[in-house]
């Protein structure tokens, strides 16, 4: 990456992670549901169990199948 395109990228992105920081230090800040969850809402219980599951495997199972 060249110093001009950081120059330009650079405050973007410092002012998105100052964003981010702030939200997260907010009194205020919602709480959220669990990660699970909100994946078990978003495509069903089944498939975010099986999900899960295969990404939880080694990597080493993972490529005998």
């Amino acid at each position: 990456m060249s110093a001009a395109v950081l120059i330009q990228v650079a405050p973007a992105a410092s002012t998105r992670i100052l964003a981010d920081v702030s939200a997260l230090a907010a009194p205020e800040r919602a709480p959220k549901e669990p990660a699970l969850e909100r994946l078990e809402q978003a495509i069903g219980r089944d498939f975010a169990d099986r999900l899960v599951a295969a990404l939880s495997e080694p990597e080493s199972d993972a490529l005998r199948r």
